[in-house]
């Protein structure tokens, strides 16, 4: 068995798939930190699985078995739950979660598993601040993403404005332009790499730290704001914060996403290519045999001590 790390990181990038290696390809020409995780190559199909006690570098399938393109919602919960959930609700559904995936999630998902393996229910973070017109659309809808129903269900505090203040949580964009540009909300605007030490230091003072990075997505879409250019670049920057003080012998990187988008930027919909797995530091082991996305939460969980669920445990979709 892997030894267990002290504090874990699983940065969650929506939306980036490994796609063929070609000048048309934005992850298939990297900055210096994505390629440290990668043999010093592109993330691609092309990139070499890395399989070391600690170091894991794996494509992992995001159809799940399933016709169609892979969504964000079914994806999502799948990834954070280990339960294959567009089979339960059979179809890719999203970009929120499936009505069947919620029960799922209210049992399984990943905060709740390492709660309980841990026997600390202050165990886990969820390192994003969200505006007050976050709250405010979401109380009127009662519609959550999976990250942040998750987090409802497990009793992990959503982050706000004093908390970016504080140094306590990051924006969505990392270096908080957006907020102060668009929201007309006035936070500290920093570099990604400072942003990178910020998430370090939040890790530090939990067992798992989760981040989600959404512009990925959005700019495969053709929403986003930010060229691709400059979202790579500022992943890249956040990534060497992150390592700048990184312990691979006590800390524990984890990088997953949920579909393809990204690699393919000519066209709007998602792909069906696999997407990146990266473990990277101590526990890393513990992800060598990942072959899809129901493969993570189970594999991370168990490095805190904590089982599979049964079947007989799953709600079923009916």
């Amino acid at each position: 068995m892997p030894p267990s790390p002290a504090h874990v990181l699983f940065l969650f990038i929506d939306g980036i798939g490994l796609g063929p290696d070609s000048s048309t390809n934005p992850m298939a020409d990297l900055g210096p930190h994505w390629g440290r995780l990668a043999r010093h190559t592109g993330w691609t199909t092309r990139t070499p699985c890395v399989d070391r006690d600690r170091h894991v570098f794996r494509a992992v399938d995001a159809t799940l078995g399933v016709d169609g393109l892979p969504q964000s919602g079914t994806g999502q919960a799948s990834l954070f739950s280990g339960v294959n959930c567009a089979k339960h609700a059979g179809r890719h559904f999203g970009p929120f979660p499936h009505s069947s995936s919620k029960p799922i999630l209210a049992t399984n998902n990943l905060f709740q598993r390492v709660h309980a393996a841990t026997q600390n229910a202050e165990a886990c973070a969820f390192a994003n601040a969200y505006p007050p017109v976050f709250f405010e659309k979401r109380a009127r809808r009662n519609r959550w993403t999976v990250t942040t129903l998750c987090s409802r269900q497990a009793g992990v505090r959503l982050r706000s404005t004093p908390d970016v203040h504080a140094g306590h949580a990051l924006p969505a964009d990392l270096v908080g332009a957006a907020w102060n540009e668009h929201l007309n909300i006035a936070i500290p605007q920093q570099t990604a790499a400072a942003a990178g030490r910020t998430l370090y230091r939040i890790m530090q003072r939990y067992r798992l730290t989760l981040f989600e990075y959404y512009e990925t997505d959005k700019a495969g879409h053709g929403r986003s704001h930010l060229s691709i250019s400059t979202i790579l670049s500022r992943l890249d920057a956040l990534l060497g914060g992150v390592l700048d003080n990184f312990s691979a012998t006590r800390d524990l990187l984890l990088i997953c996403s949920d579909h393809g988008n990204l690699e393919v930027p000519h066209q709007k919909p998602h792909t069906h290519h696999p997407v990146p797995l990266v473990a990277y530091g101590c526990g890393a082991a513990a992800f060598r045999s990942a072959t899809t996305l129901t493969d993570v939460t189970p594999a991370l969980a168990g490095l805190f001590g904590a089982s599979t669920p049964s079947p007989l445990d799953i709600p079923s979709s009916g």
